[in-house]
């Protein structure tokens, strides 16, 4: 048992937060948005590059014209910048006109420049009461992700030809509006295949009609690309206020 600290259990007796392992808790930072090809997520960025993002709620019900007409969200991985539409960009204006992405930069509370005041828990790693050293803080953290599923872009599900996918659904229950996926290491481009080329597809299609949200790796077959291994993680953020109250 440790000397010091807390250790928060849930009802199976698992640790939800053990603050003798100084691993401090996901912050989301404010919102931002984005258009087609522009440099991802902003130019000059100089935050870190775990970025979450999400369609706009102007992408709902209008989708693109790639792709079964859904939303779709990807990065071109050299460039780094969004993808247009027909590389899995939602509602652009090179496509339906206009719809743009929402997206909030992951980092630890302990990065986050955090100045606790008034009521709440705050925990400390042990080593000091600085803003770095805060684990976790639920007295003035407005935003906060929480990771809601994850794996890698080796999806064996098809709905026809090489368009393959792992499945997320939402909780029908909660606000759609929250639903983040991971843009890191996504990935959306025109590969040389069967002599000629096609579209590679490595990112998320949202369907808010239906309440899911695929991983797609589509069209992955002798493209040598690897990229399948890659990782994918979908999260569901707490507190966002009306930026993230648009499908309620």
């Amino acid at each position: 048992m440790m000397t010091y600290g807390i250790h928060i259990l849930n009802s199976s007796g698992r640790t939800i937060l053990n603050s003798d392992e100084v691993a401090s808790l996901f912050y989301a930072g404010p919102s931002g948005t984005a258009v087609a090809d522009t440099v991802f997520p902003t130019s000059n960025w100089s935050g870190t590059r775990l970025i979450l993002a999400r369609p706009s709620s102007t992408a709902v019900g209008t989708g693109t014209s790639f792709e079964n007409g859904k939303p779709q969200l990807g990065v071109q991985p050299f460039s780094a910048q969004w993808g247009p539409s027909a590389q899995g960009f939602p509602s652009t204006s090179n496509n339906n006109g206009g719809g743009h992405v929402v997206w909030r930069e992951l980092k630890a509370q302990s990065t986050a420049s955090l100045s606790p005041s008034g009521t709440g828990l705050v925990v400390y790693d042990g080593l000091g009461t600085g803003s770095s050293n805060i684990l976790f803080s639920a007295s003035d953290l407005d935003v906060f992700a929480t990771l809601v599923a994850s794996g890698r872009y080796n999806g064996t599900a098809t709905d026809g030809g090489f368009r393959l996918y792992t499945e997320f659904t939402m909780d029908a229950s909660l606000d759609q509006g929250r639903y983040y996926a991971l843009m890191t290491d996504t990935i959306s481009i025109a590969v040389s295949a069967f002599g000629g080329f096609i579209q590679s597809h490595y990112n998320f299609e949202f369907d808010y009609a239906a309440g899911k949200i695929r991983v797609l790796n589509y069209a992955p077959a002798n493209t040598g690309d690897n990229s399948r291994d890659a990782d994918w993680a979908i999260f569901y953020l707490t507190n966002g206020g009306s930026v993230d109250d648009n499908f309620s």
